[in-house]
């Protein structure tokens, strides 16, 4: 039943995600994106502080263990994106001729993040479907505005809507095979503490490295205010769903 529950939930977040692509580009909404990456920054923070973290010394891993593997996690992705970022960009790859290739890799990217979403999603529910939930609210909030700025990079690179909306979707399902991995490799091995460990370290790096820097951006005091509310409104909707959702 644990299974068909992750399973559920990660097709159904990367539906969403292209829907939602779909949506905020036909609506015109993409020009408000702002407010749901504050939203997003907010839900990242709060399932971390309030409930992975809590859940993982539940489960017995050592406070220093924990911190080690949080920091470790923090590391890898900030070297991955550093080197990916180098990379693609090194000697003008980020003009003209290598628009196509920008894209590709790109959506290499994309498809690793979505993997290590599922696996993500598939250590929580394994824990407490409680916290199951409350990890695919906060994955899918902060897989909106991602699928959106790789919208806008595969489109810079050339793509057609029509293969951006089919891309995304595929790389997408790549989370299908992260949750499955974690979910017989957690299973046979007795690593589910150290995986959510791991899953507090990566959506603190998102929180921390991508999304509050596109925040911080604004310089408008009133949009400045609204951008706190989001970021306020994200914690108290994870604080309100711990407490309504029954264990």
């Amino acid at each position: 039943m644990t299974l068909i529950i992750i399973l559920s939930s990660t097709i159904i977040i990367s539906l969403i995600s292209v829907l939602g692509i779909f949506l905020f580009y036909k609506t015109g909404l993409y020009k408000k994106i702002i407010g749901l990456i504050s939203l997003a920054a907010g839900v990242l923070l709060a399932v971390v502080w309030l409930d992975i973290i809590p859940e993982t010394l539940e489960e017995g891993l050592a406070p220093a263990t924990l911190g080690v593997t949080i920091l470790i996690t923090i590391l890898v992705f900030f070297l991955a994106e550093t080197i990916f970022r180098w990379h693609h960009c090194q000697h003008g790859n980020c003009e003209g001729e290598n628009h196509h290739h920008l894209a590709w890799f790109n959506l290499f990217g994309d498809g690793l993040h979505n993997f290590v979403d599922g696996m993500v999603l598939a250590s929580a529910f394994m824990v407490d479907i409680r916290l199951g939930f409350l990890t695919a609210v906060a994955i899918m909030v902060h897989e909106i505005p991602q699928e959106l700025s790789d919208a806008g990079v595969l489109s810079y690179a050339g793509l057609s809507m029509k293969k951006i909306y089919l891309y995304n979707l595929f790389f997408g399902l790549t989370a299908v095979i992260g949750a499955l991995t974690a979910y017989f490799l957690a299973d046979k091995l007795s690593i589910t503490p150290v995986l959510l460990a791991i899953a507090a370290g990566n959506f603190i790096y998102l929180a921390m490295a991508d999304l509050i820097p596109i925040i911080h951006h604004e310089t408008d005091s009133k949009k400045i205010t609204k951008q706190a509310v989001w970021f306020v409104a994200g914690i108290v909707l994870v604080y309100l769903m711990g407490k309504i959702i029954v264990e």
